[in-house]
């Protein structure tokens, strides 16, 4: 009796042992991959994977340019800036006659500018007296051209030259037929304001350098 009891029993655990074996065998099977086939990757795996990617895209342009520039015509020569606010300076050599030589100045204060057009055409007329008494501001010539895609405006004067010797300075000049060409440029950068002062006959001499000084901001 007790052997035909211990027989049973291990029938018994020989059945159960076989399911355990045929279920680990069955789940080896599903994690199997198909031949030629990669296994699957989880999505912390696909996503590590996309973040991890390097996009191709277009490449960066160059950072746009901040300020115009400006070409001096040859025989200009370049100054070390009075002040700050002066983004250029030049003498122009002076004309055969003329004992003083004329100078250019190239003002720019960012996008605040100095104020309105007409508050610049005022400063440049309050650096010149008429002979006659007459208002400079009334004598100045205007006109109006787009240079680049930009705004222009131009100033012709003559006179008497009263302006400050030096930015600041309490001395002024004194100088009988001398002449102003101006000219503001309203660029996307701020306004520009541009000036040529001197003798008469030197600024007149110069007059197509400083029209070929303007064009150059077109580039």
């Amino acid at each position: 009796m007790k052997r035909a009891l211990a027989l049973l029993a291990a029938l018994a655990l020989a059945s159960c042992g076989g399911d355990d074996s045929a279920s680990s065998s069955e789940e080896l099977e599903v994690a199997r991959p198909v031949d030629g086939a990669e296994p699957a990757r989880s999505v912390v795996e696909e996503s590590a994977s996309a973040s991890s990617a390097k996009p191709k895209g277009e490449p960066r342009p160059a950072p746009a340019a901040s300020e115009l520039a400006f070409t001096l015509p040859e025989g200009w020569l370049a100054e070390t800036p009075a002040v700050p606010l002066r983004k250029l300076q030049a003498r122009v050599p002076r004309a055969l006659g003329d004992l003083q030589d004329a100078e250019l100045t190239v003002l720019w204060r960012g996008a605040v500018g100095m104020g309105p057009l007409e508050a610049q055409l005022t400063r440049w007329s309050q650096q010149f007296t008429q002979p006659d008494g007459a208002s400079s501001r009334e004598r100045l010539k205007l006109t109006s051209r787009t240079i680049g895609g930009r705004a222009v405006t131009e100033a012709d004067l003559e006179g008497t030259c009263v302006a400050e010797r030096a930015p600041g300075s309490p001395e002024r000049w004194n100088e009988p037929d001398w002449k102003l060409l101006g000219a503001v440029i309203e660029s996307e950068f701020g306004p520009y304001y541009v000036r040529l002062v001197g003798p008469r006959a030197t600024v007149d001499a110069a007059a197509s350098g400083f029209r070929a000084l303007l064009e150059s901001t077109a580039r």
